[in-house]
């Protein structure tokens, strides 16, 4: 395994010095230093062009003020040691003043070489903290830089499994619009073609939000194809029964040992009868069905899906109007609405809805105000009489 030096800059034209400050750079605890000798200003533009120092040893009869100032803004926050020529205090203040860390007088690396010595190690160190500090934040940016791109990814993935924002299915519209709080969402919605006169239709909320909620939507997408294709092979005919469904889905999930579960309704239309078989999985609110003037919440219950291994999931059956919407939600709804209470958020939600159909952009912008962030995912499906 390779060391990871770090380069000492030593500038100086006096022979006598640089061999002193040669001895005392040796004699410091540090092994994995390497030195660069400048002996003219011609070489220490040339190294600071083509070396990342850790430390400049500079000598000021060599260096004056302003170029110790531009070496000194250059390095920073890595630390300059100046080397005084003769006793001058002005000339220490100037030192001090240009950018230098520390500084010693050329008498002192005889005196008091331990001061010189200890300085070094401690600016060396300074260093190596610095240097450590930049490279885990570039090793963090490089991490971030790929997450984001999974993400990226993962999103457009997630974009291509839901089906069209509006589309027309034996006679139905269906339309949605979701609206993650994060990049990815635990939301999901989907419409089913079944025959030329069934058609399956749910709105999913998972737990959590992220990367890992998203992954079960992906799960769901692939088991609800999954029995549609059962059902064109005879195999299995689950999906003509949402509660059914739903004990498939619940025991996928706890298969995946992921940890996550979802509340989740799920509706079958017959288009020939205009019966509405729906279940739910421990969704809230219910969807809201509107028509003749009036809005109420269908009536039902049921567990979570992916926490118990024998759920409870209730059946119900209702005939549509002949012009009807129904208008499913997402939880995360709630949070967007300003009212004080559960009871006042569901009032409002039934004062929108009560005259027919409002599509669920329309309904997107007036709860969410145009927020650009959200506590939760959002998800508003809408489903009608074409």
């Amino acid at each position: 395994m390779s060391r990871i030096f770090q380069h000492v800059l030593l500038a100086s034209a006096c022979t006598e010095t640089v061999d002193r400050l040669f001895e005392l750079c040796e004699l410091c605890d540090q092994p994995n230093i390497k030195i660069s000798l400048a002996r003219d200003l011609n070489a220490v533009a040339e190294v600071l062009d083509h070396v990342e120092f850790s430390l400049a040893i500079l000598d000021l009869s060599l260096v004056d003020a302003g170029l110790l100032q531009r070496i000194a803004a250059g390095l920073n926050p890595k630390p300059v040691v100046a080397v005084v020529p003769k006793d001058s205090s002005e000339a220490v203040r100037q030192a001090l003043r240009a950018g230098a860390d520390d500084v010693f007088l050329r008498s002192e690396l005889d005196d008091q070489p331990d001061a010189f010595i200890a300085s070094i190690e401690r600016q060396i160190r300074r260093a190596a903290f610095i240097e450590n500090t930049s490279r885990l934040r570039d090793s963090l940016e490089r991490s971030l830089d790929e997450l984001r791109a999974d993400h990226h990814a993962a999103q457009h993935v997630q974009q291509n499994l839901l089906p069209p924002h509006e589309q027309v299915i034996n006679n139905l519209r269906f339309e949605y619009t979701l609206t993650p709080s994060l990049l990815l969402s635990g939301d999901f919605v989907d419409a089913i073609r079944i025959n030329d006169h069934q058609v399956m239709f749910y709105l999913a909320d998972v737990s959590g939000h992220g990367a890992s909620s998203a992954l079960v939507t992906v799960l769901l997408k692939n088991l609800t194809g999954r029995l549609a294709r059962n059902y064109h092979r005879n195999s299995s005919f689950d999906i003509l029964s949402p509660s059914a469904t739903l004990s498939r889905i619940n025991q996928e999930i706890l298969l995946t040992r992921m940890g996550k579960h979802m509340t989740m309704f799920i509706g079958l239309v017959d288009t020939r009868t205009s019966m509405l078989t729906y279940a739910v999985g421990g969704h809230h609110p219910m969807p809201v069905l509107s028509a003749n003037g009036t809005a109420a919440f269908l009536e039902g219950r049921g567990m979570p899906v992916g926490l118990f291994e024998k759920p409870v999931f209730e059946e119900r059956e209702i005939v549509l109007p002949a012009h009807f919407t129904l208008t499913l939600f997402s939880d995360g709804i709630l949070e967007t609405i300003a009212e004080p209470s559960l009871a006042d958020k569901e009032a409002l939600l039934l004062r929108k809805l009560k005259n027919g159909y409002v599509s669920s952009a329309q309904l997107t912008t007036e709860f969410e105000f145009g927020a650009e962030t959200h506590p939760d995912d959002v998800a508003i499906m809408t489903v009608s009489r074409a």
